[in-house]
């Protein structure tokens, strides 16, 4: 069976309109279209209006009730942080959760042990990339105190933490990245910059207070051994 898939936004933007029932569609309501800049409909005239909800969290779950359902709802939700839409769930039909749910029931002790064996490659692969990333580092800052590239490396890289290290570049020891987060090291732990917190400053006049200190460690810890 085909699966009609469609993203479905909680808006961001304050005046869009259902191409359907012409009805606006709020900040925050849902919103379904292939994007926010896109013609589109509210949930009430979607193809979802009658489906159920089912959160994030198990992969298999959520694979299988896709499968399974005629219809499947992609449900985004607008990150101020990161500056960017992330995945919050599905709308798929009930009956294709009940099936998929069987389906899980069935198999679960295989999928936990195939689980485990990946969890146990993939601390191996992190482990060899940090490893990596504190090399190309010191590569980069010869002069950086002993040991610092593997803290920088382990901050930098922290899985699910969003940081530079986690980036696709990132995992391709592009420079700028790791100049990022060098950079970053020394505001948080060369400068003052986490003091001067809560008295009043701005975060931009923060940063411009520390600015030159962090080039001129940039600059030291760039040199070569003598």
């Amino acid at each position: 069976m085909e699966t009609f898939v469609q993203n479905i936004y909680l808006t961001k933007r304050e005046k869009l309109r259902c191409s359907y029932c012409k009805k606006p569609v709020r900040f925050g309501e849902a919103y379904v279209a292939e994007t926010e800049n896109h013609r589109g409909t509210c949930f009430t005239c979607s193809p979802f209006v009658k489906t159920t909800f089912l959160e994030p969290g198990n992969a298999a779950l959520t694979r299988r009730s896709k499968k399974h359902s005629s219809v499947c709802g992609i449900l985004f939700q607008w990150n101020k942080r990161r500056r960017r839409f992330e995945r919050k769930g599905q709308y798929v039909e009930a009956k294709a959760i009940e099936l998929a749910q069987k389906e899980c029931e069935a198999d679960a002790q295989k999928r936990a042990l195939n689980n485990e064996k990946a969890a146990i490659k993939r601390a191996a692969d992190d482990k060899i990339y940090i490893a990596e990333f504190s090399k190309a580092i010191r590569k980069l800052y010869p002069s950086c105190p002993k040991n610092r590239e593997v803290a920088i490396a382990k901050h930098a890289c922290e899985k699910y933490s969003g940081r530079v290290g986690r980036s696709a570049n990132a995992k391709q020891f592009d420079k700028a990245m790791i100049d990022l987060a060098v950079e970053a090291h020394i505001r948080h732990k060369e400068t003052n910059y986490d003091s001067q917190f809560n008295k009043g400053i701005t975060k931009r006049k923060i940063r411009s207070n520390v600015k030159q200190d962090i080039i001129k460690t940039l600059q030291k810890w760039r040199r070569p051994l003598r």
